[in-house]
């Protein structure tokens, strides 16, 4: 009994050893596909890279007028800025000069002074 015991443990090592060999095999191919993938992605970067930097260096070109552009048109608000705030006030004299000359306008049109329009107006509102 004890020879076949021995017997089995051997059948055992020997089936566990053959599983191991096919796992050991099929890792291997499974590397060498892998190996290969890379070696083929890593010529196919070193045949971009050149390009890449070429393409680098125009967006790097076409970033800097973006921000020269930007720079020129702040500039220019700014600017613009300052002189609507300058001229703010003759504006609104004008508006205020208009609006008087068109109640002016209206009155010499209907023989109404401006308090008696004004009370009409909320007349019609209420």
């Amino acid at each position: 009994m004890l020879n076949f015991l021995y017997f089995a443990a051997g059948l055992a090592v020997l089936a566990v050893s053959l599983f191991l060999c096919i796992a050991l095999y099929r890792l291997a191919r499974a590397l060498a596909a892998l190996e290969e993938s890379l070696v083929t992605t890593d010529e196919a970067i070193q045949e971009l890279a050149p390009e890449l930097r070429g393409s680098l260096g125009s967006v790097n070109d076409i970033a800097a007028g973006v921000n020269v552009a930007l720079r020129t048109a702040g500039e220019g608000a700014n600017r613009l800025t300052q002189v609507a705030a300058r001229s703010w006030v003759p504006a609104q004299s004008t508006l205020y000069g208009m609006k008087v000359g068109a109640r002016s306008l209206l009155r010499s049109f209907t023989g109404l002074d401006g308090a008696s329009i004004g009370e009409e107006t909320n007349d019609r509102r209420n």
